[in-house]
């Protein structure tokens, strides 16, 4: 039988109020988990503000006691050796309810502050082969692409064992077999149930190629929603948000025909005033029509439908992302409590 479909509600970036709001509200409302960015500037039109991920989530664990997560670890500002003590902190601070999303990084975080990201995916992957031999336990000589490491050690070992869960936030073909051969999730992005489906078949394949069971492997997906009791009349609330973050999406606009600027790829794209109004002004000529399937929108029932199609694709864990400003967050954390959730927890039981 599959899993019962689980759900984490991501949090804001900033400030710490507007989190523990957040974390309140996922309490109240039957999510699984919680989950904070890594970013240095967040993501936004006009506020950037970002807190670091590994004590925010200390801070958030005794406020809650589900599952912490981080969506998603940029493994180029951190050393593998400090990311493994962040990790091994949180995760003893918790009682072992940490999972790792870890994944390529992305170029606001990074180009600004002069920091060397020229092999993004090879960097993460090599990272992910030190952390897990730090949380082997014994001592360490390495000498890899990017790093070198002798009689080096750390204590303690992880609450939970081997470590906590790594989902690999796998968009691409290399990350995707990456996550075949070292993840414990897969976490991608905004798919659709036909892409869902055919990328984890990839996974699936490489999986038993390299002699690891693919079941072992949590199948999730961040999505992005807004719930609206009825139907809207009018222009969608997610209509405008949507587009934006389709901008940032060059496979997806090219299946439609559109062309990306190539200054707008997350490896290049950094933050102004300037480069804030060039992405609006693209974003208002995307059609809607040609990416709304990458979103959970509309009334309960069409959420339903929509999430209830991802599962069927194969899709067992949803990290959501509500589309929504602050004022309106408590009620759409609300519907997710009363509509969607509850629904899903009896379907599937």
């Amino acid at each position: 039988m599959p899993p019962v479909p689980q759900f984490g509600a991501h949090l804001p970036n900033a400030p710490l109020s507007d989190i523990y709001d957040a974390v309140s509200y996922a309490n109240n409302n039957g999510f699984d988990s919680v989950w904070v960015g890594d970013h240095l500037l967040g993501t936004g039109i006009k506020v950037w503000d970002a807190l670091e991920p590994f004590p925010t989530l200390a801070a958030i664990g005794s406020r809650t006691k589900l599952k912490l997560g981080i969506s998603v670890v940029d493994t180029a500002r951190r050393h593998p050796a400090v990311l493994a003590q962040n990790i091994v902190t949180v995760d003893h601070i918790s009682n072992g309810r940490l999972i790792l999303g870890i994944g390529a990084g992305e170029a606001p975080s990074i180009k600004p502050f002069g920091i060397k990201w020229d092999k993004p995916v090879s960097l993460m992957e090599e990272t992910i082969k030190i952390v897990k031999k730090f949380f082997s336990g014994g001592t360490i000589d390495y000498e890899g692409e990017f790093y070198k490491l002798k009689n080096a050690f750390l204590l303690p070992l992880p609450f939970q064992q081997p470590h906590p869960p790594f989902w690999i936030a796998a968009n691409s073909p290399r990350t995707r077999k990456i996550t075949a051969e070292l993840g414990d999730g897969w976490l991608p992005q905004g798919l659709t149930p036909e892409e869902y489906k055919k990328f984890w078949e990839e996974i699936k394949k490489h999986a038993t190629k390299v002699g690891r069971d693919p079941e072992k492997i949590v199948r999730a997906n961040t999505i992005y929603t807004y719930i609206s009791k009825v139907e809207e009349e009018g222009p969608n609330p997610i209509e405008f948000p949507a587009k934006l973050l389709s901008t940032f999406w060059p496979e997806t606009l090219k299946k439609v025909g559109l062309g990306v600027p190539e200054e707008f790829g997350l490896g290049k794209f950094t933050y102004s005033p300037e480069s804030i109004k060039k992405v609006i002004e693209f974003a208002k000529k995307i059609p809607f029509e040609t990416v709304e399937e990458h979103f959970i929108y509309g009334t309960p029932d069409k959420c339903i439908e929509r999430i209830d199609n991802l599962y069927k694709a194969g899709n067992y864990y949803f990290v959501c992302i509500l589309l929504v400003p602050t004022k309106h967050r408590k009620n759409q954390y609300e519907l997710w409590g009363k509509k969607i959730i509850p629904y899903f927890k009896e379907q599937y039981e």
